[in-house]
């Protein structure tokens, strides 16, 4: 396969049918198989994630990547990947969801995206992006959710964005509901781990919550009355997400390191759980 196919190493998780799997051609698994990524059938088209493995797919692998026939979903959060990157990515014309956060992407490179006419969700996250990315981002008009935390772009940057694009929602801090586009086309999964509930009665004991990979949480109530689930923000406020009754169950998008916080009808904590780094069952006790 020459030189490029040696470059990257790790493994790839493969779960597609044989009919789509056999669409591919071999340079691309082998680029995608050598990066560490996955690629697998999702609701639309496919989904290509190298996120969760060594993250060492480069600029110069994503022409072949971008070669992958009806790739709706493309996960590059925390690559090395660049604006000469964003190059091939313009090319991928049926994305609906691109995840750039944490990765070397500046304005300059934004402008290579104006061709992703049906993008819905862009996550920028954690890169360098500025103002100066707006008119370029206005391009896509397709876009319903456009995640800006932590990058420099600036309130009056935002509202010229709203003006230019008012369907779209800017997300400036994290918004647990809408991190995972729904797939009722995928399997559900069991949980590989079961997280420890540490009782309290004081909310202050609750550890603010901390950054990390994303995950689901299933909340399973074993108790004998209804519950309150509430995230604990990176900052310490505390936000609700949902009541769960007893006997009820839930599943909760959610990030590595953050913490959940369990409270009565009236208010007073029954305890916590800290998320752990892969999907995990919460159990609130009788």
């Amino acid at each position: 396969m020459g030189q490029r196919m040696r470059l990257l190493s790790s493994l790839l998780l493969i779960v597609l049918t044989p009919i789509a799997l056999a669409a591919q051609t071999t340079e691309q698994l082998d680029v995608i198989d050598n990066a560490g990524g996955r690629i697998r059938k999702v609701a639309g088209g496919l989904e290509l994630s190298f996120h969760l493995g060594k993250r060492t797919i480069r600029d110069v692998d994503l022409e072949i990547v971008s070669q992958v026939k009806n790739v709706s979903v493309l996960n590059l959060k925390r690559t090395r990947i660049s604006d000469a990157g964003l190059v091939h990515i313009g090319n991928m014309l049926t994305l609906r969801r691109l995840h750039l956060e944490e990765t070397d992407i500046t304005d300059q490179g934004l402008a290579r995206l104006a061709n992703l006419q049906q993008l819905e969700y862009l996550n920028l996250y954690g890169t360098v992006i500025t103002d100066e990315g707006i008119a370029s981002l206005g391009r896509l008009e397709s876009l319903s959710s456009l995640y800006v935390w932590q990058t420099k772009i600036t309130a009056d940057g935002i509202e010229r964005l709203q003006e230019m694009l008012p369907q779209t929602k800017v997300i400036t801090g994290i918004d647990l509901e809408s991190i995972v586009l729904p797939d009722p086309d995928a399997p559900t999964m069991p949980p590989k781990s079961i997280l420890k509930f540490i009782p309290t009665t004081n909310v202050s004991n609750a550890p603010k919550s901390g950054n990390g990979e994303n995950i689901e949480i299933v909340f399973e109530n074993r108790s004998k009355h209804k519950v309150k689930v509430v995230w604990v923000g990176y900052d310490g406020k505390l936000k609700l997400y949902g009541e769960l009754g007893a006997g009820g169950t839930r599943i909760q998008n959610s990030y590595e390191n953050n913490t959940w916080l369990i409270l009565d009808m009236k208010d007073n904590p029954l305890g916590y759980f800290v998320c752990g780094d892969e999907r995990a069952l919460a159990v609130i006790p009788e």
